[in-house]
């Protein structure tokens, strides 16, 4: 039993040396408002290593915190857009049933999304100036903008000029 218990004791001094070995230089933790700067500052980045030991990088931007995305819901379709300084991206756009939809860039960072059908024309145009900035039209006549900030209610920031 002593031979056991010697032979316990060994090993046990022994994991701790290696373990001291290997963690007694690692750094203090983070705090939440460290870890928040860190992952700010830093853009996302995988690396991937393919058989035969050949790696692969990928960075993405970092995100900006004054991206916004909104959806707009017209009788032609639902188009959910993406704001941000550098201009609006198209995130989705799903026509309903019997209309068709056409996006494209319009002045510069802007975009222009519209569905059609034979007697139905719904339009979209949106552009960042100083934020969102957005022109909803049914058939030609602008919506009335409830000003309200977009979400899934379909408001978004109307008024004001617009590139339409």
């Amino acid at each position: 039993m002593a031979a056991a218990v010697l032979a316990a004791g060994v090993a046990w001094a022994g994991i701790g040396v290696v373990g001291d070995q290997v963690t007694d230089d690692r750094p203090a933790p983070l705090s939440a408002d460290e870890v928040a700067q860190a992952v700010a500052s830093q853009s996302a980045s995988t690396t991937t290593t393919a058989p035969g030991g050949a790696s692969t990088t990928t960075t993405a931007p970092p995100v900006d915190a004054s991206a916004t995305t909104r959806t707009y819901r017209m009788e032609g379709g639902v188009v959910t857009l993406s704001f941000t300084p550098a201009g609006v991206d198209v995130v989705g756009a799903t026509p309903n049933e019997g209309f068709t939809v056409d996006t494209e860039p319009e002045h510069g960072n802007g975009v222009k999304v519209e569905f059609e059908s034979d007697g139905h024309e719904s339009r979209v145009d949106a552009w960042w100036d100083g934020g969102p900035q957005v022109e909803r039209r049914e058939n030609g006549e602008d919506v009335v903008a409830d000003n309200g900030g977009g979400g899934d209610d379909g408001g978004g920031g109307g008024g004001g000029v617009g590139p339409g």
